[in-house]
């Protein structure tokens, strides 16, 4: 080393892990207004939001450039009001996913932004936890002794990616059922439903249907549908029973199909 030298100084550092980490967006469904400015209203759903912008999945298109008013919460007075800029929309089926950037916002109305995106963030992982132990309840919710290591083994989740059609309130929504168990079901479907949502499951190959509670949402925000995890509601034993033989037929089946 050249002690003659001075010392070369460094640049200084920028961290930019923490800004890239405020505004990381989260995949979130939330329910959220959008009134166009000199336009009217309509209901829309998150697929994600940032303290900077979101995505919605939403039934009208809009131009880019174009200025909205938001309302993230449940009714028309409630929830966080923002103002946003239209970035782009593309047509998903027979609704669009517009991408938006919020204009500048107070402090306040940021920080509350921010605990939202965390508060998503901390669902999604409680979410996933609480289907693990949707899939592993006892079968029979009739009979609440404690399950032993073979009954959990059995109510574990089949895969079966059937087409159905949910009973949600006095309407029909088209479904598939991603995979099975004798406590509950995971549900993939094009518009969101909220925890505690109650529906009527129909069971492949039966016209019975089964009433089931919604425990966990998920978005999959890649292709713009919600994963919907439910755990049923049986009216009897009997009811669970039937369940019991129609999972365990469908494990049978799977086991076949995978030592053939």
């Amino acid at each position: 080393m050249d002690w003659s030298r001075p010392p070369r100084s460094r640049p200084p550092r920028i961290d930019v892990t923490t800004n890239r980490r405020r505004y990381f967006r989260q995949p979130v469904a939330l329910p959220v207004r959008v009134r166009v400015v000199n336009g009217g209203a309509w209901p829309a759903v998150t697929l994600d939001l940032s303290a900077r912008g979101t995505r919605l999945l939403a039934p009208e298109g809009l131009l880019a450039g174009g200025k909205v008013q938001l309302t993230l919460g449940e009714g028309e007075g409630e929830g966080v009001r923002l103002r946003a800029t239209v970035l782009g929309a593309r047509p998903v089926a027979d609704r669009f996913e517009i991408r938006m950037v919020f204009e500048a916002l107070v402090p306040e109305v940021e920080e509350l932004l921010h605990r939202e995106v965390h508060a998503a963030q901390r669902r999604e992982l409680r979410a996933r936890s609480e289907w693990r132990d949707v899939c592993l309840t006892p079968a029979d919710p009739v009979t609440p002794a404690p399950a032993t290591d073979g009954e959990r083994r059995r109510s574990r989740r089949v895969r079966i990616d059937e087409s159905v059609r949910i009973h949600v309130g006095t309407a029909y929504v088209g479904a598939r059922i991603v995979d099975i168990s004798s406590g509950g079901a995971k549900i993939r479907l094009a518009q969101v439903m909220r925890v505690d949502e109650r529906m009527a499951l129909p069971i492949p190959g039966s016209d019975a249907e089964i009433r089931a509670v919604v425990r966990s949402v998920r978005v999959r925000a890649r292709d713009l549908h919600f994963e919907i995890g439910v755990r049923f509601e049986f009216g009897d034993q009997y009811e669970a029973r039937a369940l019991r033989e129609y999972v365990a037929t469908l494990r049978r089946a799977a086991e076949a199909r995978a030592t053939a």
